[in-house]
């Protein structure tokens, strides 16, 4: 599939998803009542909340515009490239408004929903955004790529998983990127980080954490071998630590995070388990071991975290199969951050499955197969665990980080074979 016709998929898929998460759970009324009552809550204002009626909070602005922020992005993917870019820019950011006040004036006939002009705006906002950064940066990313490879950065096949590799540790460092330099909430962090460096709450994300730094690991290691570099090793081992620290230092800034010692000797661990294992297999040719080791460790990293605390429930959970319905009842960071967690779990696994299936053409099928078989069984075991909700959502989020990950892969298997 080609990236037009995907962005342009994937478009569509997305406004689906926003019509539907606007609409869940779908309690619609022809309530001639409540339809008024619901027009007279409207403010004309869109800088006042209708649900409060006081100025709109910057955390609700901040979340409504990132919602629309995708919209903007995969719209501008999906027109042609001859298009101005005021005239694209315009045309996405229009129907991003246009999608908006449609979910808003469905909201009207809902019982639980409430319709608001700052929705629209904030909305139409993010639309805007997504689509003038992704018409700016496309251009000039192809340019850096282009000095990059003219650089000789791109003349080995290892570099693009070295950048793969990053970018997972940073995303699952930094998400859900709701970035904070207010000196107010920034300085009790602080003090709270001095009076406990380790910020241990119990084992959750570790094996998920110390794979994906052993993948970091393994990539520069074999980057720095194929571009010459002495103690390839010991190199690898120093630059993948100060990574970690450095973006469990950065987690300072993020208002749902909290940065702490205990995580940053996780992921120093990873990086030493995967500088090892390279050492020891980089003479092999065969890709049928690491693969089974990246399955492994997986399942075990989902299944530790998936399944945390560990404690037997009374009585089994019930399951929720209506998707995104628990979702709806949380926060959009809280919601954006669970789904980047379970998708960057399997990410990895898609891409490696990926770059080295024989046929390629198999890889995605094969990649969705593997994911299924770890998380359908660890959500039905979440029945049977304190605190756990099961839900139909999660391994289809699963799934989807899976096949995000083969689709990167394949990409690397078509540019460099």
């Amino acid at each position: 599939m080609s990236g037009t016709r995907l962005s342009r998929v994937l478009w569509l898929l997305f406004s689906l998803f926003v019509v539907y998460g606007a609409t869940i759970p779908f309690q619609f009324t022809a309530d001639h009542e409540l339809l008024v009552r619901h027009l007279s809550r409207i403010s004309p204002n869109p800088l006042r909340s209708a649900v409060t009626g006081r100025w709109l909070s910057g955390s609700d602005a901040v979340q409504n515009v990132l919602l629309f922020v995708p919209f903007g992005v995969f719209g501008i993917l999906s027109l042609r490239r001859s298009r101005s870019m005021a005239s694209a820019v315009v045309i996405v950011t229009a129907l991003g408004a246009a999608l908006s006040v449609m979910v808003e004036t469905l909201q009207l006939f809902t019982l639980d929903r409430i319709t608001s002009s700052s929705d629209v705006a904030t909305n139409t906002l993010g639309a805007f955004l997504g689509a003038a950064v992704t018409r700016v940066a496309t251009p000039l990313g192809a340019r850096v790529f282009d000095w990059l490879e003219e650089a000789g950065l791109f003349d080995n096949d290892t570099f693009y998983p070295l950048i793969v590799a990053i970018g997972v540790v940073a995303i699952a460092a930094w998400e859900p990127f709701d970035v904070t330099i207010d000196v107010g909430e920034l300085a009790p962090r602080v003090r709270s980080l001095l009076a406990d460096p380790w910020q241990f709450n119990g084992v959750t994300d570790e094996g998920v954490a110390m794979l994906q730094h052993a993948l970091v690991a393994a990539a520069l290691c074999r980057w720095l071998a194929q571009v010459g570099s002495r103690s390839t090793a010991v190199t690898a081992f120093g630059l993948g630590v100060a990574l970690t620290f450095s973006l469990e230092a950065s987690q300072l800034f993020i208002s749902s995070r909290m940065p702490g010692l205990e995580d940053a000797l996780v992921g120093a661990a990873g990086v030493a388990i995967g500088t090892l294992l390279w050492t020891v297999g980089r003479t092999s040719e065969r890709h049928a071991p690491w693969i089974a080791l990246i399955v492994l460790g997986t399942a075990a990293g989902a299944a530790m975290q998936m399944l945390s605390p560990f404690e037997r429930a009374a009585e089994p959970n019930g399951v929720q199969w209506l998707p995104f319905m628990n979702y709806y009842e949380v926060t959009t960071f809280t919601t954006l951050s669970h789904a980047l967690e379970l998708m960057l779990i399997y990410l990895p696994l898609g891409f490696c499955v990926a770059r080295w299936s024989r046929p390629s053409s198999r890889a995605t099928a094969t990649v969705i197969l593997i994911v299924m078989a770890i998380a359908i069984p660890i959500e039905y075991l979440q029945r049977f665990v304190a605190g756990r909700h099961p839900d139909v959502t999660d391994p289809s989020l699963s799934v989807l980080g899976g096949w995000c990950g083969a689709w990167i892969g394949q990409r690397y298997r078509r540019q460099d074979h």
